[in-house]
């Protein structure tokens, strides 16, 4: 799906540009480089993985007949991290040309708009229990689970359609709409944190080597630090003003919004329980919406 998305958009990218070279040239072109402020909404950051419950640990609970009391293997993990708000920095280039015509087909114009938007976080929040084993970690096992984001990154490509609402007027405001690709990143990591008295660790208390198992877990860490990454196709609508300063060039602002649904990775750890991550353990992240607000000041130049 994200194959034939990008190759649609690189079709339509080499059309655009094919029809601009074309043109009488160079006739209509314009090239603008934009430059501003990016923020990104709040999140929720939810997590799964197959890690099996600590009892299920052959270096936490060494007893395989233990294990089977303890109704190992177990079901996989989930939690959730909410995270607020972060604001960075955008920079923006767009090759375009303004259709030539009478009646409204003058008033329009096609893009081709590459951006990279940073915004920063530097968040660190309580991990909170949402399905299968986490629930009892957090309740009794662990004291300390954080997750911290420090940034998240975007690249973008868009073919844009463009409307100006007074085309050769001194003063152009514009609205538009675009459709791209969007490859986001977030960087960050997590910590779970047992207890460092066995005897508060309430985890593994009915197997029959209860104490083995609980001294064997008493101050063990869990932790990651990752960068995720995920591409998904992304509708833009933008809006702005161009103030023209002479025949061949304008200043302006340009501010767009857009949405990025469907971001999923598969992520892992550096350490499990202060031991090394078993073969085959999966961790998968999501997020279910995140909405991207820019705006900065346009520089555009006629060819």
């Amino acid at each position: 799906m994200k194959k034939t998305i990008v190759t649609s958009i690189l079709i339509w990218s080499v059309c655009l540009v094919s029809g601009i070279v074309n043109a009488g040239v160079f006739k209509g072109v314009y090239i603008s480089t934009n430059l501003g402020l990016t923020s990104t909404s709040s999140f929720d950051f939810l997590g799964s993985s197959t890690d099996q419950g600590s009892v299920c640990d052959p270096i936490i609970n060494p007893s395989e007949e233990s294990r089977r009391i303890a109704g190992c293997p177990t079901e996989g993990t989930g939690w959730l991290t909410m995270f607020d708000s972060g604001s960075g920095i955008v920079s923006s280039a767009i090759l375009g040309r303004h259709f030539e015509g009478t009646g409204l087909w003058k008033n329009f114009s096609v893009e081709v708009e590459f951006s990279y938007g940073e915004s920063s976080l530097d968040q660190t929040q309580s991990i909170r229990s949402r399905s299968g084993v986490a629930r009892d970690k957090l309740s009794n096992e662990i004291y300390r689970a954080q997750e911290h984001i420090g940034k998240v990154t975007s690249h973008s490509l868009f073919a844009n359609l463009r409307y100006s609402f007074r085309p050769g007027r001194t003063t152009q405001p514009f609205l538009g709409v675009g459709l791209g690709l969007t490859k986001t990143s977030i960087y960050g990591g997590r910590i779970w944190v047992r207890n460092n008295d066995w005897t508060q660790i309430s985890t593994g208390s009915t197997l029959p080597n209860s104490e083995e198992v609980r001294r064997n877990l008493a101050g063990t860490t869990s932790s990651v630090h990752e960068t995720l990454t995920d591409s998904s196709p992304t509708l833009q609508i933008f809006a702005g003003l161009d103030l023209r300063v002479n025949d061949s060039m304008s200043i302006g602002f340009r501010g767009k919004f857009f949405q990025v649904d469907t971001f999923e990775a598969t992520g892992g750890l550096d350490v499990l329980r202060s031991h090394e991550v078993p073969d085959g353990y999966v961790s998968k992240r999501e997020v279910d919406s995140l909405r991207i607000f820019r705006g900065g000041i346009t520089l555009t130049f006629l060819l």
